[in-house]
């Protein structure tokens, strides 16, 4: 399979709304390039507006983050990280995590499992 990128997306790949909890994000789309009852995992990219961010959340699966573009923060174990393009980062099981653009936005690829629990939401302080 393969999934050509015209500049603006991915050749057949849909934009979905980021998640469904209101006030919990902000300007996050999401496309998921790829997902098979074969495999265990799925890869997704998320696009963020500038100052857009993702819920303040941990859950018991893991998954890793690639910055594609642009630039912004992560939040993890209780400390904002400065990230930029190729950075990587890691979300261990239960780790309170969430991520925030910068002014320019942020595209991120995501690779976490196809079968995962649900996110609990952590208020922001």
């Amino acid at each position: 399979m393969i999934k050509k990128f015209d500049g603006a997306q991915w050749n057949g790949v849909k934009k979905d709304v980021y998640k469904d909890e209101p006030g919990t994000w902000q300007g996050v789309a999401k496309h998921v390039l790829a997902s098979s009852l074969n495999a265990q995992h799925e890869t997704r990219v998320f696009e963020f507006s500038p100052g857009g961010y993702s819920s303040h959340e941990h859950h018991e699966h893991e998954h890793s983050v690639l910055i594609l573009e642009g630039s912004g923060e992560v939040l993890i174990e209780g400390a904002w990280t400065q990230v930029q393009v190729l950075d990587f980062i890691h979300v261990g099981p239960n780790v309170v995590h969430q991520f925030r653009a910068g002014e320019s936005g942020m595209k991120i690829v995501c690779i976490v499992d196809r079968e995962r629990d649900k996110p609990i939401l952590v208020p922001n302080e």
